[in-house]
């Protein structure tokens, strides 16, 4: 299954690094929950499974816009403006190509009964999992970068 993993994510870097476009622009979201848990997606196919809720953005969209289609997508989450304000908050670039890596934090908590209504794509997605720096700290499968951007913004808060 690692073997598996590793031969997708050799596969998607060289697509990305000889047949994608010149730069990436991935937007990942930080939702939390009122007890301050950071919510994270568990993704089929990857290396490291872990990450936050989000994806890459398609040209010609505006990077929130990417943000919001990628939560229906992997959340059948129907999020108008109104109901999830983002704020930019950090970006990161990947060390493996040449992608930008934008941070937006949910300028309101989500509560149960919104996560409760969360459908996971079950292509894509395994499992949703909200986490306290302790759990983050631990975590399996969390891309380095990641984890240290959560862990200054969880103490942040």
């Amino acid at each position: 299954m690692i073997f598996l993993r590793q031969i997708n994510a050799f596969f998607t870097r060289f697509w990305l690094r000889w047949f994608g476009p010149r730069w990436t622009v991935g937007c990942l979201v930080l939702l939390r929950d009122p007890q301050g848990r950071i919510c994270l997606l568990k993704h089929r196919g990857r290396v490291r499974p872990w990450g936050l809720p989000g994806g890459l953005v398609t040209w010609p969209e505006v990077p929130e816009a990417g943000l919001r289609r990628e939560l229906a997508e992997e959340l059948r989450w129907q999020c108008q403006e109104a109901d999830l304000p983002l704020m930019l908050v950090d970006s990161c670039v990947s060390a493996k190509f040449p992608m930008l890596e934008l941070i937006y934090e949910a300028g309101v908590r989500v509560t149960s009964d919104t996560s409760e209504l969360w459908v996971l794509q079950s292509s894509e997605i395994l499992e949703v999992g909200w986490f306290d720096d302790q759990q983050i700290g631990q975590l399996e499968g969390l891309l380095d970068r990641h984890r240290s951007l959560l862990l200054k913004k969880m103490k942040q808060t």
